[in-house]
């Protein structure tokens, strides 16, 4: 048995040693380089393919994923103190291939509709001339020459372009004889701002100025604010009403010059009646505040009809009514004329 013993006395001593030899590499200080650029350091406490454990001062066992470490320095039976073990990242698995991304769903209308390219923006100036003259020889001769420019200005608001300031500029002239008998000789000139303050409601200014020698007025001029209302709003037909105020003086030549602050009441339409046929129409009522029954009316209309892409023929309808005219001047002047315009 003394010899069994005896037998047995190397195996335990080298047993020992082994766990000693191990409890010291274990016992060893360790640095970890993770992949993310920080470092821990402790004393290794075990460690296996899926990682080591480490005591720290803050933890006694803390785990650290091998997936985690790049590198590491000291410790362990497999690097001995001072060296650097390389700790490589365990090899990412294939990933398998991607699936068949699904069709997408066909897009909703209103979808459809959003993506649509834009219409181009209007232009903001636009300018309309027109250019006419009636010769007729026969038992009386008259000639009639006549001419309008009409300059439009439109500007969406910056918050809101639905919503718009416009400046209107007209100016038109005209002249006729009948049997080398002056029979017109006028020209005026006029513009009107507005400013919308909802789709519905705007405000406007208008102002005038001009002379007609054959209802002898050596100077008309005229100015007067207002708001009006969109009563109609349609891509193909628009109607507004206005109402405001308007001073107005008229330096006669042949009578007492008239000066008078007037209400206004004022109606415009536009309708496009086909594709290439357009009919706007005009009326302003001007009523003297101080003696209702003087007033004066003014209608126009007018039919284009396209011919080329800016090219159209006019007819024109015009009547003016003046209550309290000059001496020798009648109450009612109509007029009706053709006319061709160009808008650019």
């Amino acid at each position: 048995m003394l010899h069994d013993a005896t037998r047995r006395a190397p195996a335990g001593a080298l047993l020992a040693a082994g766990w000693l030899f191990t409890a010291g590499a274990m016992a060893q200080p360790v640095t970890l380089h993770l992949h993310n650029g920080d470092r821990l350091t402790g004393t290794l406490v075990s460690e296996s393919t899926n990682g080591v454990v480490l005591a720290t001062g803050w933890n006694p066992a803390l785990t650290v994923p091998a997936d985690l470490i790049a590198r590491r320095e000291g410790g362990g039976t497999n690097a001995p103190a001072g060296i650097v073990a390389e700790v490589p990242a365990p090899k990412a698995e294939a990933a398998p291939p991607p699936a068949p991304a699904p069709a997408p769903p066909a897009a909703a209308p209103a979808a459809m509709a959003a993506v649509k390219p834009q219409s181009p923006t209007p232009p903001r100036w636009k300018t309309e001339l027109r250019l006419g003259g009636d010769m007729i020889r026969g038992a009386r001769d008259r000639d009639i020459y006549f001419g309008t420019v009409a300059v439009t200005y439109a500007r969406p608001y910056a918050d809101n372009p639905k919503l718009f300031f416009r400046s209107r500029t007209d100016y038109r002239a005209d002249y006729g004889t009948t049997d080398g008998r002056e029979t017109s000789d006028r020209m005026f000139g006029s513009n009107k701002t507005d400013f919308d303050l909802n789709e519905r409601f705007f405000l406007y200014n208008f102002m005038g100025l001009g002379y007609d020698d054959v209802r002898r007025i050596d100077l008309q001029y005229e100015v007067g604010p207002g708001a009006g209302y969109r009563l109609v709003r349609h891509p193909k037909l628009a109607m507004n009403l206005e109402a405001g105020l308007n001073y107005q003086v008229q330096e006669r030549e042949v009578s007492a010059d008239l000066e008078a602050w007037q209400s206004r009441l004022g109606q415009d339409l536009s309708w496009k009646v086909y594709d290439r046929i357009t009919l706007t129409q005009k009326a302003t009522l001007l009523s003297n505040l101080e003696a209702l029954d003087e007033y004066q009316f003014r209608f126009e209309a007018n039919l284009a009809f396209g011919l080329v892409k800016n090219l159209s023929l006019n007819l024109t309808a015009l009547d003016l009514y003046d209550t309290r005219p000059a001496p020798g001047v009648t109450r009612n002047e109509f007029q009706l004329r053709s006319s061709l315009g160009l808008t650019f």
